[in-house]
């Protein structure tokens, strides 16, 4: 029988598997990732929610996963992320296989939710993870990917949720926390998440608090809203006081 007709199994597809596989592995403890195939997949390989404990939380997040060897492109370490921000180790990935096309870009845009590009470098005895936030980007209309740092979120097997794994400071949640909120500033809202609910115990606990560094960068779709709740309520107030009187 002639194998011509029959679709190889390239190097490629095996180590985007690996890679997904990977990927699953690495989050499951403190997420749960739900893949997109097929006709499904458009610019986006998962839908994860955030787990705390064994309870789901509030939060979602996109992600899309792409393998690389080590061979094409080695990760370059440029520093570590200081404190207050994640506390990871920070690299510079030359790959064109990495760069986002402009309406994969558009379309995350519309997601309204964090939005994240994982990389997997394939080093042939081992794997290792780093990601990219694209939320700053898409939050603020300045799609320049060229200045974005990847941060390695592994250690061998196990994922960085925190970078202080006792104070639960740090690591992925500290960005998803964050980006979680720029998507809310975004959106005209100043809705607050307590982080405690998530399991960081960074930032103030509570569900009151502004980031005034956020607040003005959206400010004026956060006063947008406002706006239109306050006219909203100044009518249906007036509303509400004449059936009142109506009724008297």
């Amino acid at each position: 029988m002639k194998s011509e007709g029959y679709k190889k199994y390239t190097e490629q597809a095996k180590r985007a598997i690996k890679g997904e596989a990977f990927f699953e592995s690495l989050v499951a403890e403190y997420s749960l990732p739900n893949q997109i195939v097929g006709l499904k997949d458009i610019g986006i390989d998962y839908i994860c929610q955030w787990i705390y404990g064994n309870k789901p939380t509030w939060i979602l997040y996109a992600v899309q996963v792409k393998t690389f060897s080590s061979k094409t492109a080695r990760p370059k370490y440029i520093g570590t992320e200081k404190k207050g921000f994640n506390q990871l180790k920070k690299y510079e990935i030359r790959c064109a296989n990495l760069i986002i096309e402009e309406k994969t870009l558009s379309y995350w845009q519309t997601l309204g939710m964090p939005v994240y590009l994982f990389a997997i470098c394939d080093e042939g005895a081992k794997l290792n993870c780093y990601y990219k936030r694209f939320t700053p980007v898409l939050t603020q209309d300045n799609k320049d990917q060229s200045e974005m740092d990847f941060y390695r979120v592994n250690e061998g097997s196990s994922f960085i949720a925190f970078a202080d794994s006792s104070r639960r400071i740090g690591g992925f949640a500290r960005d998803l926390f964050i980006d979680y909120t720029r998507c809310n500033y975004y959106k005209g809202s100043v809705t607050y998440l307590n982080p405690r609910s998530i399991g960081l115990g960074q930032f103030p606990d509570g569900e009151y608090v502004i980031f005034e560094d956020l607040f003005q960068i959206y400010d004026h779709k956060i006063r947008c809203t406002y706006q239109q709740v306050k006219s909203f309520l100044d009518r249906y107030d007036k509303q509400k006081n004449l059936k009142e009187y109506k009724s008297k």
